[in-house]
């Protein structure tokens, strides 16, 4: 948003996604904090934002598992009057202003991760009964549901929910619990995140370029030797290009070549750019003329 005009056609898009991604992951915090709080008498693992891949990929909010059983728990933060549906599946919002907003059901979707989940631990020889609930961040918010078997829990109820989950004898042996363990571990995927002028249909020449300066958030810090310099507001930064460079791979996604760097960094210098480039964990391809970068967004080095 901030390398485009705010008149731009994609802007209210773009306004709107960051509001949702926000809002969710405000939700899977107060989830997170349950179980900072909490713990348990059992032997368990809560796993977050795990990406497997079954019979085809899904993501879970969050996993917790143990030797008798799984949860899955798919946390929902939104605002206004809440309608799931089961024919057709689907969540409708009615915001304070009246606005209607229609949303994949989250109780589908649950139960699709609930059999993909079962699917994969089926297929690496673990036998585990997979339950789901539904999280609601905030007591605040109200939904109504047609008639269902799947818990609508908010955090605070959690810890009860778990706790009255059959156990008995363990399903898996504690060796047998590690080894899933480090299936899990080993499983989760790479997140490769659609770029972002391919997903709002924006065109390159659209963007903004230029590195942004972190302190008054204007667009065209310039290079100098011991780093960059803000020609609005005089800050300084040794390490604000990257961001940029982040920025290129979310916006345009694939392999950045020297000459890519060049152009969205506004810098002339081959030899700066391969120095920038080549001080970053990138991973590379290629002979030093043909050379490509290319970025893991799994990685917290990049944060």
């Amino acid at each position: 948003m901030n390398r485009l005009p705010e008149q731009h056609v994609s802007f209210p898009a773009l306004q709107s996604k960051q509001a949702a991604v926000q809002a969710g992951f405000g939700g899977e915090q107060e989830l997170d904090k349950i179980f900072e709080r909490y713990s348990f008498s059992m032997d368990y693992r809560v796993f977050h934002d795990l990406s497997l891949f079954s019979s085809t990929p899904f993501q879970l909010d969050t996993l917790f598992i143990t030797p008798w059983y799984a949860v899955i728990f798919e946390v929902k933060n939104m605002s206004g009057e809440l309608l799931v549906t089961d024919n057709p599946p689907q969540l409708i919002r009615t915001s304070e202003t009246g606005q209607v907003s229609r949303f994949k059901s989250p109780i589908t979707q649950l139960e699709n991760n609930c059999a993909l989940f079962t699917e994969w631990l089926r297929y690496r020889d673990f036998a585990l009964p997979v339950y789901g609930a539904i999280v609601l961040a905030y007591p605040r918010q109200h939904i109504d549901v047609f008639d269902t078997n799947i818990p609508i829990l908010f955090p605070q109820a959690v810890p009860t929910f778990i706790r009255k989950l059959p156990t008995g004898v363990p399903l898996l042996k504690e060796t047998i619990f590690s080894n899933l363990l480090s299936h899990l571990h080993r499983g989760h995927r790479q997140f490769i995140p659609s770029p972002i002028c391919t997903t709002y249909s924006i065109q390159p020449e659209d963007i903004r370029t230029g590195v942004i300066c972190q302190n008054c958030n204007r667009i065209g810090m310039k290079k100098y030797t011991g780093g960059w310099r803000c020609l609005s507001c005089g800050k300084t930064s040794r390490h604000a290009h990257k961001q940029a460079i982040r920025d290129w791979f979310l916006l345009f996604g694939g392999a950045m070549r020297n000459q890519d760097c060049r152009r969205f960094l506004q810098i002339d210098r081959q030899q700066t750019a391969h120095r920038l480039l080549t001080s970053m964990p990138l991973e590379r391809k290629g002979s030093y003329r043909n050379r490509t970068y290319h970025m893991r967004f799994d990685s917290e080095k990049h944060t």
